[in-house]
């Protein structure tokens, strides 16, 4: 392992220094400015990832907007714009002629997922989640055995010598912290290493003050629904919480029913704005949450993520015309825990090796 003047750890690469070099010149061949990408209702990992690309890009003179699609709510997430006072701007004020190239962070196809048309043309992928089959880009970074796409951009910085500043390297290790959940869950070498060089930018008493927010009266009602409403076989707890305000309050009652006891899988699911949400948590299970989303509700829907964590939607449609005589919460759960627990039932095991690669050009 070698070192550079920005003070970060340079891990050896497989492939010789080429991919840094084929990403600069990616963005070099760029027509205009840079639009990087992050996924809807960005987590800190994709926000830190997109403005992190956004960095690399100026370091070379190309000018770059980071941008999001619909909000920020998880309390913690907005205590980190906040408190960093990141800018970012919302999908909905971009005019996309303006820009001369696309990128895309933390997800890996133009329209799922992101408020991209379906199918646009993008420029650059880094991205840290299997792909569900062939990824389109003129530069494709993804690696699945690393934790945080997070990582993958300060080993870009790291490359080209860039000590990210202050707010940058905090947001950075934020984001590996949370995608890892403190370095328990899905963690490569790449990740510590990563966090470590980091370590000596970032602003340890702001992480602080990131990590201890206020709760919200919506999280806290979504987790008392989701214990109140859970649907437990054996290992496995379902439940249904209804309507919701706060997507993300999903995947943090998720995270909590894996402490109920002999529970190792949690599925947590509502809906809001004609789409059900779901969010699902494995741990210390044989059961690779990802693809028991995909074959659950991928056909209804769009579901994917990694063993440990995954996410899905599938639209309301005609479900939300229930009869007099019926609850929408019922006509929800029977469907969603239907094909749920079906699914479960062939569950796919957690992988032992990498996923297979995708060809990515």
């Amino acid at each position: 392992v070698a070192s550079n003047r920005a003070g970060f750890s340079r891990p050896d690469a497989d492939d010789g220094g080429e991919k840094p070099a084929r990403l600069l010149a990616t963005l070099r061949r760029l027509s205009g400015p840079l639009l990087v990408v992050a996924h809807d209702n960005p987590d800190p990992d994709a926000i830190a990832s997109a403005l992190g690309l956004a960095r690399i890009a100026a370091s070379i003179g190309v000018d770059a907007d980071a941008c999001y699609g619909g909000e920020i709510a998880h309390q913690e997430n907005r205590a980190m714009v906040n408190l960093l006072d990141i800018r970012l701007r919302s999908f909905d004020e971009i005019d996309l002629g303006a820009y001369g190239g696309v990128a895309l962070v933390d997800h890996s196809r133009a329209g799922i997922n992101d408020s991209l048309p379906e199918g646009h043309p993008v420029d650059v992928v880094v991205d840290h989640h299997p792909p569900r089959g062939p990824v389109a880009g003129s530069f494709v970074d993804i690696r699945p055995a690393v934790g945080a796409t997070s990582t993958l951009i300060s080993e870009y910085l790291s490359r080209y010598g860039i000590a990210p500043e202050r707010d940058l390297a905090t947001a950075l290790l934020y984001g590996i912290r949370i995608d890892t959940k403190d370095f328990t869950r899905a963690t490569a070498i790449d990740d510590f290493e990563a966090a470590a060089a980091l370590l000596a930018h970032a602003d340890e008493s702001t992480l602080e003050r990131v990590e201890s927010p206020s709760v919200s009266p919506e999280t806290l009602r979504v987790l008392a629904a989701a214990i109140e409403n859970r649907d437990v076989r054996g290992r496995v707890a379902a439940s249904c919480v209804g309507e919701i305000a706060d997507r993300d309050a999903l995947a943090q009652a998720a995270e909590r029913l894996l402490d109920l006891e002999d529970v190792t899988v949690t599925f947590v699911y509502g809906y809001v704005d004609g789409v059900i949400y779901g969010s699902a948590r494995a741990r210390g299970a044989d059961v690779d949450a990802g693809e028991l989303l995909r074959d659950a509700l991928d056909p209804v829907g769009s579901a994917g993520g990694h063993a440990a964590m995954a996410g899905a939607q599938v639209p309301l449609g005609i479900l939300s015309e229930v009869s007099e005589s019926e609850s929408l919460p019922d006509v929800v759960e029977a469907f969603v825990a239907g094909r749920f627990f079906e699914a479960l039932d062939d569950a796919p095991a957690q992988p032992t090796g990498l996923p297979p690669e995708f060809p990515t050009d």
